[in-house]
């Protein structure tokens, strides 16, 4: 009969989450990983097979963390919700807060020498939500008359609203400071200004 375990998954997993967030999957040894959930190897060996299985439940708080950001305030706002993910993304943090490393996701394509599938496949699934709720937020913006373009136009403006933001994340990952962000994405806020002035006209 297996003995119980002696600590919180929950807890663990979110102490993981910060460490792979602040390190990377390749900067984040199993040394690491013990000292920030206060768990021995051999017990998280036991619960998540390896150290890819613990990064993969990871991956998945990660994106549980995310969903009310993107399917809820972005996909739901209009432009307004766009505009307003921009400017939060690039605002100003406490000095120790997570944010100043990026997104978890974009540097797990930017950090991982080999993904492996199960891997790649979170990446995957988050870059979805994220293109989902651009769209999502674009279509119901024109459906509310505050922007014009056919469905072509939109999924190309959701394609551009995705690589922007990953790129800006990646250049908070590399400066380590979320404002480091913070002229480009007000240029695409101004962007997406931009669209909402089309509608409107002279």
């Amino acid at each position: 009969m297996p003995r119980p375990r002696s600590f919180d998954d929950d807890a663990v997993i979110d102490a993981a989450m910060l460490a792979f967030w602040r390190g990377g999957y390749d900067g984040t040894p199993i040394g690491a990983l013990e000292e920030a959930t206060g768990v021995k190897r051999i017990s998280l060996y036991n619960a998540w097979g390896d150290k890819e299985g613990l990064f993969v439940a990871a991956l998945d708080r990660y994106h549980e963390g995310a969903k009310e950001v993107y399917e809820g305030t972005v996909a739901g706002g209009g432009l307004d919700g766009i505009q307003r993910l921009f400017r939060a993304m690039s605002a100003p943090a406490e000095e120790d807060a997570p944010v100043h490393s990026g997104c978890l996701m974009v540097n797990t394509v930017l950090d991982v020498r080999r993904m492996s599938d199960p891997v790649r496949r979170k990446v995957e699934g988050y870059r979805s939500m994220i293109q989902d709720a651009f769209l999502t937020a674009l279509r119901n913006a024109r459906d509310a008359g505050e922007m014009e373009g056919d469905d072509e136009t939109l999924a190309a403006r959701a394609d551009f609203l995705l690589a922007t933001l990953w790129g800006l994340l990646a250049l908070i990952r590399q400066e380590g400071r979320t404002t480091a962000a913070g002229a480009a994405a007000g240029i695409a806020a101004e962007t997406v200004e931009s669209w909402r002035a089309a509608a409107s006209g002279p």
